[in-house]
């Protein structure tokens, strides 16, 4: 990879940590975290951050390859952003207020908090990984479109 290609990953792994914040913060109320956690960040999480890259930055590539990379790179990000953010603020809730719902997270060993991570990690990244890879075919060929 060469020096341009670095500085978009850096920029879109900003972009998926901050959608990852959103997504996890919006997740704390109680009917939207399964529509959260299970449908919106696993299969669109990317979508928004690699909308961000190509419209601000000017993020442009004809192989489709580097978008699906992209797409794996920016789920792990997301998950690691969504998962930081998301397990604290669920414990602090829960300790100031007993009848909210933990979800489970209190009970965790650390053991199963690693396999957690890691399977959750691995769904978001491949997940998000054909996402990005969709929406890369989408984007070269409304710029192929323009171009001709």
């Amino acid at each position: 990879m060469n020096s341009v290609e670095i500085k978009y990953f850096k920029y879109f792994a900003v972009y998926c940590f901050i959608a990852g914040a959103i997504y996890a913060i919006l997740s704390l109320i109680p009917f939207l975290m399964p529509v959260m956690s299970l449908f919106i960040a696993p299969f669109f999480g990317v979508i928004a951050p690699l909308i961000i890259l190509i419209k601000k930055d000017g993020f442009y590539y004809e192989d489709n390859k580097i978008y699906a990379l992209m797409g794996a790179f920016g789920g792990f990000c997301l998950c690691v952003s969504y998962l930081l953010i998301f397990a604290p603020l669920v414990l602090l809730i829960h300790f100031i207020n007993k009848d909210y719902y933990a979800y489970g997270i209190n009970v965790l060993y650390p053991f199963l908090v690693i396999m957690f991570f890691v399977m959750i990690a691995v769904v978001y990244s491949s997940t998000n990984s054909v996402a990005a890879l969709i929406t890369g075919f989408i984007h070269n060929y409304l710029k192929g479109k323009t171009n001709a």
